[in-house]
């Protein structure tokens, strides 16, 4: 769990990251109630051992029958005292609680400082565009019927849809395609649950400024809260990628040094209300609400943090190279990075009826963030460390669809599949009219 003793041990770095991030985090304040909370904890323990001793003071005075009704009234004022201190310390602790999980992470020395887009940092283009512009995607799969967002709009609201015929097979197989290839390569395959107790989130994400997009849980009724006779009263939400609940997955548990590295390939919808991203990406599936992914995943000893980033990084290359789909990797700037992470890159994909690159999944290091949070260590010779966790979006599906579609559009109203998707598509090279 993070105390505000992992923040002191280490508040050279995050003090410096705190400046690169142009983050507002108070970081004063919260070493100040810190040290409020640490002298208001030593008074209570003094307290305590007065009113301990005054009380047996007190029962040795009744046994020699001697007058002691004015160790009584102090014994009363120290309980006072110890109750008003207990609600101090009780104090300090919730407005500390509120602060620590928040901390942003200590940043990679490899990530460039600033302001985006100008600061972060190009690392390699692939692939050259096979037209400069094309019709956007919504408006290609709504004319031939498979894309239907009108009807969605209805029932569930914006920023939802239908998929309908050859295009979601289109979508299963993208991700039957990524699942497979990292299987392959030694990853495990993982359905994890959709939803995760608020306890878990904090220790993924910092829900002070991420809760609002996460979609909460709640209980219709009393009944709805039990079951096999548990009372069911732990908050929850929807996951917001499968990122989140890999990483809880071995909450409190130790591996040895030899269990390590663990791969995972998490399968999941996810689920996001895309708050403060109004006006932004609107048409389509781009940016949506509830999407699908398959999600690289994998815990290892501090020193192997590099490799295995390079190693999933490398992955996505795969899949974009197979996929034949023009890419740029760029290395987020200081101000762009999440706060739970250490770095991150994006692949930014080219989509031709914008005739730009856009995000469409990223590979990040979260080095010991998530696992000091939600205690998770390995043995290294005899010494419990924390375990780093890395994270990398293999395939999101609804992204890459709109890519795909604007991509492999022709002339004569239909959709070429990808090469390597053939065999997902049954044999089926070409999307027609629904």
């Amino acid at each position: 769990m993070i105390t505000t003793k992992y923040v002191r041990e280490h508040i050279d770095e995050i003090s410096d990251s705190l400046a690169r991030r142009n983050s507002k985090f108070p970081i004063d304040n919260l070493l100040g109630v810190d040290e409020q909370w640490r002298g208001a904890r030593t008074k209570l323990q003094e307290l305590q051992s007065q009113r301990n001793k005054a009380s047996i003071e007190i029962s040795e005075a009744k046994k020699k029958g001697e007058d002691v009704q004015g160790k009584i009234d102090a014994l009363s004022q120290l309980k006072d005292q110890t109750q008003e201190m207990e609600a101090k310390v009780a104090q300090f602790e919730k407005e500390i609680d509120a602060m620590v999980w928040n901390v942003p992470n200590a940043l990679d020395k490899s990530v460039p400082t600033g302001a985006p887009p100008e600061a972060s940092k190009t690392l390699k283009s692939w692939g050259k565009p096979r037209r400069e512009k094309s019709p956007n995607h919504e408006e290609i799969l709504t004319k031939m019927g498979l894309l239907d967002v009108e009807r969605a709009a209805k029932t569930a609201g914006s920023r939802f849809y239908y998929l309908r015929g050859d295009l979601v097979l289109l979508e299963q197989s993208l991700l039957r395609y990524a699942l497979d290839k990292l299987s392959r390569k030694g990853y495990v395959p993982i359905l994890p649950p959709f939803m995760l107790k608020k306890k878990y989130y904090k220790g993924v994400a910092p829900l002070g400024v991420f809760e609002d997009a996460l979609y909460r849980i709640s209980e219709a009724s009393e009944a709805a809260n039990i079951k096999d006779g548990e009372h069911m009263d732990e908050e929850l939400f929807l996951i917001s990628t499968a990122e989140h609940a890999l990483a809880s997955m071995h909450a409190e548990e130790t591996f040895s040094g030899s269990q390590l590295p663990l791969k995972y390939a998490g399968l999941s919808p996810s689920f996001r209300r895309e708050a403060g991203s109004h006006g932004k990406d609107t048409k389509g599936i781009f940016r949506v609400h509830q999407f699908d992914k398959v999600e690289q995943f994998i815990y290892c000893k501090q020193e192997d943090d590099e490799k295995y980033f390079n190693e999933m990084v490398a992955n996505s290359e795969e899949f974009f190279q197979e996929l034949d789909i023009p890419y740029n990797i760029v290395l987020l700037c200081s101000q762009d990075t999440g706060a739970q992470m250490s770095r991150t890159i994006d692949f930014e994909c080219y989509f031709p009826s914008q005739g730009a690159y856009r995000e469409l999944v990223s590979c990040s290091s979260a080095r010991d963030w998530q696992s000091v949070r939600l205690d998770i260590r390995y043995d290294d010779k005899g010494e419990r460390k924390h375990v780093y966790t890395l994270n990398d979006t293999a395939i999101s599906a609804q992204r890459t669809l709109a890519c795909i579609v604007e991509n492999y559009y022709n002339s004569d109203g239909t959709i070429t599949v990808p090469d390597v998707l053939v065999p997902y598509m049954n044999g089926k090279k070409e999307i027609g009219k629904a």
